[in-house]
Parts: structure tokens; C-alpha cells; sequence
């Protein structure tokens, strides 16, 4: 096995080295080369987190192997030069209220601690406050929407931190990146105005890779050596770095360690689905029959999203037989539109994937 993983991650850094220098042909080879050892490794081992990270290696060099397969020399020429463009490090504006956040009580006030009431009241935090917050929890269940919210609470500015922003095949290219997005972000700090950076899937920046190729291991470095920065004991500002994952188990341990607060974000019990039901339908038109407490007790295991597309699925009943009978206007939802929506999409959240995550909370949570 681990001489199957040298030879791996051999080819892999040919391919990459190739592919940088434009011999495509010779970069084609070596990608396929890798996804053979690959593919073997998967076979032989028995780790659930080996298998998971081979066939996420294997699935980026098909990608990376079916863009070099359609490419022309003309093309070739074009993504070699946009490849080496600085990433985009604009900010995202954010309209999502506080109240727009439904439910997830322990995780507004952690946030209300380590980052709303130092910014009102820094005199009172002589000690400082916690710069980095983990939200980790199955997905579609409001970690986006809490730091969204987050952001227009403080007025912040809001960066997202991103495999497809900073990571680049190029040598050296993506620890630039990334203290290049640090960097920005400090000189708007010292304007006076706070910051979050926002890492989305952190798990595909600083997962416990054991085939890395090209810059990851540095690019991974690098991002933990810029939060090392902000944990400094004499400085007080407000440059915050939160990520979430689904994955949690997949992070770095040294990444982990970054996070003074780490706070799982999990499915929304009966009465939170009850006002997300209710949240949702605000501004629908509901016949009398719809009973959306019989609709939150049978949606256990339903995330947010998962709730807003099966409103969205019975909404669209009802204009799709507007438009098919040529009616004026469609007809008010009824309690049966939803429970065919429930019927057709199971939920997102397994029982499974839940006592993992808990599993994963009870050894590494901090509140």
C-alpha cells in the first residue's frame, strides 16, 4: 500500500509538472498513470477515510484528465494564461437579517460572544476574543446563512476562502493566494471596519491528505500559519477567520487546533421545522386543510433547505397546473401538494451521518 502511494503521488507531481509546462500529451499519460494506482488503491483498502480521499483524488484528475482530452493548442494557450491571472478577492455583500436565522440558539450566541459584543463593547475583553469559529454539521442545515447573517450584524466586510479561489496547480501559486486574501483583509481591518473570511468545505483545503501533490501541503501551511497571526495573545482585532465542513473528521488536527471555538450546527428539531414551514409559507396562498405542525412532525431528519424545496415543490404544483389547464391563477396549496413534495424527496440527513458528526463533537466540540 504505501509504495502504491509513492509511485501515486510520483505520477500525480509529473502530471502536474507537465501539465504546467504545456506537454499535454505527456501530462495525459501521467494523469492516467495516477488514476490506475488510484483505482488499485481503493480496491485494497479497508479505511472508510482512505477510500473517501483516494476517490476524491481520483474524481479531480478525471476532471482535470476530460479537460485535457478536449482541448485544442489554441485552448491550451488561452487556460495557461488565464491560469496564472490573480483570483478574484472581491467581497460578498450580505442582506441575510439575524432573523432570517431560524433556530441554531447555541451557535448565535457563540457567535454573539467571540464577535457581535467585542465589536460593541471591545473595553470589556481584556483577555481579547475568539478570532477563529468551526461550524461543522450535515449540510443545508444554516452554516452559510449563520455567517452571512453574522457579517450584516457587524456590518462586516466578507471574504470566501475556497478551493476554486486560492488553490492553483501552479508551484507556489496558491500559499500566495491565500496571504495575498490575508493580507487584503488586514489593510481593511486597520480602516476600522471588521472582517470574516469565511472558509466554505474546509475540508477541501485542510483535509489529513495522504496523497498530496504540487503546493497543497504548502498552500495548507500557509493557511495555518496566517491563522497563527490572528491567534497572537497581544493583538486585539477584528479580523475573523470561520470555516464549515460536513466532514470534520477529514480536517488536519493542526487545523483544528486554530479554532478557539468549534460548534455543531445539526439538523433543526420539530419546533424549529415548524417555524421554518411557517417562515416559508409567510407568503404563500394555503388552503384550509394544510396543518404545518403534522408537516414538521413528518420531516425528522429534514434539513432547512430540504424543507424550503418541498414548500418550493408544492408551490410549483400548483402554477405548473395553472399554466397546463389555462387557468387565471392558481389554485391555494393544499395539505396534499406537500405531502406528495415529502413523498418525492427523501431527506438529505442520514441517521448515520448524524451519530458521526456527534460522535466527532464529543471528542473535538468547544462552546
Amino acid at each position: 500500500m504505501s509504495e502504491l502511494e509513492r509511485i501515486a503521488i510520483e505520477k500525480a507531481k509529473e502530471a502536474v509538472k507537465l501539465d504546467r509546462q504545456g506537454s499535454r500529451e505527456a501530462a495525459i499519460a501521467r494523469y492516467k498513470e495516477a488514476i490506475q494506482i488510484l483505482s488499485r488503491l481503493i480496491s485494497l483498502t479497508q479505511s472508510p477515510v482512505l477510500h473517501e480521499v483516494y476517490r476524491e483524488r481520483m474524481r479531480q484528475y478525471l476532471d482535470r484528465l476530460n479537460e485535457l482530452s478536449d482541448e485544442t493548442p489554441a485552448k491550451t494557450v488561452v487556460r495557461q494564461a488565464a491560469s496564472r491571472e490573480e483570483p478574484r478577492m472581491d467581497p460578498v455583500e450580505s442582506n441575510v437579517k439575524w432573523s432570517d436565522v431560524i433556530g441554531l440558539e447555541d451557535a448565535k450566541r457563540v457567535i454573539r460572544e467571540a464577535i457581535v459584543y467585542p465589536w460593541m463593547r471591545p473595553d470589556l475583553f481584556p483577555l481579547g476574543w475568539p478570532t477563529g469559529i468551526l461550524l461543522f454539521g450535515p449540510p443545508g442545515c444554516g452554516k452559510t446563512l449563520l455567517v452571512a447573517a453574522t457579517a450584516s450584524e457587524v456590518n462586516a466586510t466578507l471574504y470566501t476562502l475556497d478551493a476554486a479561489t486560492v488553490l492553483s496547480k501552479w508551484l507556489g501559486e496558491s500559499e500566495k493566494n491565500i496571504a495575498a486574501l490575508f493580507s487584503k483583509a488586514r489593510q481593511d481591518v486597520s480602516k476600522g471596519k471588521p472582517v470574516i473570511i469565511f472558509i466554505d468545505e474546509a475540508d477541501s483545503l485542510t483535509a489529513q491528505r495522504y496523497l498530496e501533490v504540487g503546493g497543497e501541503a504548502r498552500a495548507r501551511n500557509q493557511l495555518l500559519k496566517e491563522m497563527d497571526g490572528l491567534a497572537n495573545k497581544n493583538k486585539r482585532e477584528y479580523l475573523y477567520v470561520i470555516a464549515a465542513t460536513n466532514k470534520p473528521w477529514l480536517l488536519d488536527e493542526a487545523f483544528i487546533r486554530r479554532f478557539q471555538k468549534r460548534i455543531y450546527v445539526g439538523p433543526p428539531d420539530r419546533e424549529t421545522r415548524l417555524n421554518i414551514l411557517r417562515h416559508y409559507t409567510a407568503h404563500l396562498r394555503l388552503a384550509e386543510d394544510v396543518d404545518l405542525e403534522a408537516l414538521a412532525e413528518m420531516t425528522g431528519n429534514y434539513s432547512p433547505a430540504d424543507l424550503y424545496n418541498i414548500c418550493l415543490d408544492a408551490h410549483l404544483t400548483t402554477i405548473r397546473e395553472m399554466f397546463e389547464n389555462k387557468l387565471e391563477e392558481p389554485r391555494k396549496i393544499s395539505m396534499r401538494d406537500f405531502i406528495a413534495a415529502i413523498e418525492k424527496r427523501k431527506p438529505s440527513i442520514s441517521e448515520e451521518m448524524v451519530m458521526r458528526l456527534l460522535e466527532w463533537a464529543r471528542k473535538h466540540e468547544a462552546v
